[in-house]
């Protein structure tokens, strides 16, 4: 076979010689943290092996904004049960502070549960540890008390509407888990470099709003000696000049905040893990949310383990990316006349797992007439599906198939189509659009 020569690397080559390149600058940017460093060296993350220094004015050397010469009076915010306040708090200040989001019983269970994990994980020698924190991932396969922190049912989170109602509005409705862990930060761990949550979005930076909420169950009292977590309030927002997303930035605080209390972080702030100076184990739990377009970093539709699948509700089916549409999640094409909402059988990916689980699921291959001749649609896992769960197979849909069919082939194809077929364990859909 002979290229074009266009097309070849050394035509390619060639032609690359011509300097226009619209989106180089801003891909190679480095933004937001090029400028957020040049103006901030103060929050340089020091390396591993490199001791901590106090009284230098490192951005992890702070305290909790009652006590911080900067921060004292500028009012921050407190824990509060008011919807409007909170709403308020997470609009200007990108964070807000849910009181007694937790119960005292659902806090401690949900403690105990975390506590009891880390540990046997670290005792199996498979803990994931790094220089700030022990990381318990894919709480959802471990254990019944994190499945309702994940709904976000109230008999598990106390204010788990009120969280819904503010995740709704920062993100609009239908967002999607994007991973649900445990932060342990151990006595004398190192900072994390502060972050954004969303950065994996950089260099864009939308200023319209988040497309990240990261919501944290605080599972005991935290401040600035055991590691409260680190942020700069407000940092939400681009403060710089002349194409650069930052200038000079307030300084860090720690967070303050007693057990129970559940804070709504937006993904534009910038934060990180914080020094943990007492001597014992500092826990929370972290859920990030997002918009539902955003590849989430806990492949949940792969992570989640059968029983737990099967114990599942379809609010949180759907939350974890089991519900496909026509832009995103698909399996073999099916999905795509999904709407995306929980519990629509067309985009349902629950059932490709389950057929995949018993070892059942048959992929479509390559296929001649052959094939087709001597093939049924049950005989794969993707026309098992379609036949029991989806319901746009109808009169409609199958004159649109009559029509993409040779004439002679027509009548056969129709009656084929319209013939009942049962497949063991899979019932016919009984309804249809």
């Amino acid at each position: 076979m002979t290229l074009p020569a266009e097309f070849t690397a050394e035509g390619i080559e060639a032609a690359d010689a011509e300097p226009f390149r619209p989106w180089a600058s801003f891909l190679e940017s480095g933004e937001p943290y090029r400028s957020l460093l040049k103006h901030n060296p103060w929050l340089r993350v020091p390396r591993p092996e490199e001791p901590l220094e106090w009284g230098q004015g490192w951005y992890y050397d702070t305290t909790v904004a009652s006590k911080h010469p900067y921060w004292a009076d500028r009012g921050l915010p407190t824990p509060t049960k008011d919807l409007r306040r909170l709403r308020q708090d997470l609009w200007t200040w990108g964070f807000c502070l849910i009181e007694d989001g937790l119960s005292k019983a659902q806090t401690e269970t949900l403690r105990d549960r975390v506590a009891e994990q880390a540990a046997a994980e670290r005792s199996i020698g498979i803990a994931h540890v790094s220089p700030a924190q022990q990381h318990v991932w894919a709480l959802v396969n471990k254990g019944d008390a994190f499945l309702g922190c994940l709904e976000m049912i109230p008999e598990a989170v106390q204010a788990g509407l009120l969280i819904e109602k503010l995740l709704d509005e920062a993100l609009g409705r239908g967002w999607n888990h994007l991973s649900f862990i445990a932060n342990i930060s151990f006595p004398g761990c190192h900072p994390q470099g502060l972050h954004q949550d969303q950065g994996f979005l950089a260099p864009l930076l939308p200023v319209e709003g988040p497309v990240l909420v990261n919501t944290v169950y605080i599972l005991q009292d935290v401040d600035e000696v055991n590691g409260g977590t680190l942020l700069i309030p407000g940092s939400h927002r681009r403060n710089g000049t002349d194409g650069e997303y930052y200038g000079p930035l307030p300084p860090c605080i720690n967070l303050e905040a007693p057990a129970g209390t559940v804070l709504l972080l937006e993904g534009r702030v910038f934060h990180g893990g914080a020094v943990n100076r007492s001597d014992g184990l500092r826990y929370i739990i972290t859920n990030s949310l997002v918009k539902n377009w955003i590849r989430q970093q806990e492949n949940f539709t792969l992570t989640i383990s059968p029983d737990v699948l099967a114990k599942l509700s379809d609010k949180a089916l759907m939350r974890c990316g089991f519900q496909s549409t026509s832009t995103r999640g698909m399996v073999e094409g099916y999905g795509y006349t999904g709407n995306g909402r929980a519990g629509d059988p067309n985009g349902a990916i629950r059932h490709v797992r389950e057929l995949m689980d018993r070892g059942e699921y048959r992929y479509l291959r390559a296929l001649d007439t052959r094939d087709a001749a001597r093939s049924r649609a049950e005989d794969f896992g993707l026309g098992r599906i379609q036949r029991a769960h989806e319901t746009h197979r109808g009169e409609r849909y199958l004159e649109l198939l009559a029509r993409c069919e040779d004439t002679q082939d027509r009548g056969k194809s129709r009656t084929s189509m319209t013939t009942s077929v049962g497949v063991e364990g899979l019932e016919p859909p009984t309804t249809s659009l």
